[in-house]
């Protein structure tokens, strides 16, 4: 019995440590880049302080902070898809699928 458990942990081990490093790097690649942007955003809405209210009023009315949102959501959801590809978490398309 011992001989198969032993041969069942040669075989899976490699596989489980790449998921694990996959896991990993992806996990660490998106929080960096969600971090990054967040700083980014942040130094954005620093930068508008100096300006007049008036000025500031005139960026709201054109939308121009809920610009910033969505392309920033846009930004992370992007790399969100990404990272679930490279992990093969979704599908597109396929054999067998009916049409």
């Amino acid at each position: 019995m011992e001989g198969i458990a032993e041969w069942l942990a040669k075989i899976s081990w490699p596989l489980v440590s790449r998921v694990l490093v996959a896991l990993g790097f992806g996990y660490t690649t998106y929080e960096g880049a969600d971090t990054a942007l967040s700083g980014a955003l942040n130094a954005a809405k620093g930068a508008f302080t100096g300006l007049m209210a008036e000025v500031l009023q005139l960026l709201a009315m054109a939308g121009f902070f809920e610009a910033m949102a969505i392309t920033s959501g846009g930004i992370v959801s992007g790399l969100a898809w990404m990272v679930m590809k490279r992990f093969a978490l979704q599908t597109t398309g396929g054999a067998g699928q009916a049409t």
